[in-house]
């Protein structure tokens, strides 16, 4: 359980600070980068961070039951699916755009492409890095019980 805790932590900072960027960005476009906004957005993005990061504790973390490519392939569909519903629709019930201007729509579809793209691209790496280093530390326990 704590691994699921602590991996909900990582993918939450890691959405949280991408959504916090994509409104910074949705915002300058859209209203000026002198615009006054409340603080009801910290709190907004915050529910949106961690709505979108809850579905990751659906996804097993045991490696003995690893996914096919196919699988992997429809796990990470749905979850952008989940994943635009939730921000399209709590982006709607929060006031961010209107569903009647297109180009505010769009541009929100856009934001939530390239956020789901880096968050995801950053797990990938960090994901390697981790990887990378286990292997070359079990070469060098390997190594050691060599000599």
């Amino acid at each position: 359980m704590a691994e699921k805790l602590k991996m909900l932590m990582d993918i939450f900072g890691k959405i949280t600070f991408g959504v916090l960027i994509a409104a910074a960005v949705f915002i300058s476009v859209f209203e000026g980068v002198d615009a006054q906004i409340s603080v009801k957005i910290l709190w907004q993005i915050l529910a949106v961070s961690a709505v979108c990061s809850v579905p990751v504790l659906m996804f097993d973390s045991d490696a003995s039951k690893e996914l096919s490519k196919k699988g992997m392939f429809v796990r990470q569909l749905l979850y952008f699916i989940f994943v635009n519903i939730t921000v399209l629709g709590l982006g709607k019930l929060f006031e961010w755009f209107s569903f009647q201007n297109f180009s505010m729509v769009l541009f929100m579809e856009v934001l939530i492409i390239a956020v789901y793209a880096v968050v995801n691209i950053i797990c990938y790496l960090s994901d390697r890095a981790d990887a990378q280093s286990m292997n070359k530390k079990l070469l060098e326990m390997k190594k050691n019980k060599k000599e």
